[in-house]
């Protein structure tokens, strides 16, 4: 028997990754060895990640393979054969906890929604806000102008026309 066909596909996962991290250092050490020996270093790296590869993907075929026996095994409980309309035991938990997920989800889009709601409320008061604001600062601006064009046309009318004339 192999070594993958005991380990838990977790466990398969884990020494794949090991043995992933231990060639690429191997990669990196061989490029610190003289050129004369190399070559055969490189070799039996190259066989490793071959190997590696291949378990690799194999790992994955024995994956799906459990992943579909697991769905068809599941599949096969839920065919009821009994007069029980709404199946067996283990078919209403799991429609139960189906119907949990249904509720708990529901639940949370409300919220989200009452919270978007909120959200546009406030943003509908700020600009809002903003907009008096903008009003007030525009009227401010043009008080400002007209105390200045007031004041100016007064000092023009109050100087003598001696001083208002330009030199030639």
């Amino acid at each position: 028997m192999k070594w993958y066909a005991v380990l838990s596909p977790s466990a398969n996962i884990g020494k794949l990754d090991s043995s992933n991290i231990q060639v690429s250092q191997m990669e990196i050490e061989i490029q610190g060895i003289p050129q004369s020996i190399r070559s055969q270093y490189e070799i039996r790296l190259r066989s490793a990640k071959a190997e590696l590869a291949r378990y690799k993907k194999l790992l994955q075929e024995q994956h799906a393979q459990l992943a579909r026996v697991d769905l068809l095994s599941s599949s096969q409980k839920t065919l009821s054969t009994s007069d029980d309309p709404y199946g067996t035991n283990d078919g209403r938990a799991h429609m139960l906890a189906g119907t949990s997920l249904l509720e708990d989800g529901t639940r949370r889009l409300q919220q989200s929604q009452r919270v978007a709601l909120e959200t546009e409320d406030q943003g509908a008061e700020i600009l809002m806000n903003l907009r008096s604001q903008r009003e007030q600062i525009e009227n401010a601006r043009n008080t400002v102008c007209l105390t200045v064009i007031f004041r100016f046309d007064v000092l023009t009318l109050s100087l003598p026309s001696y001083m208002l004339r330009t030199p030639p």
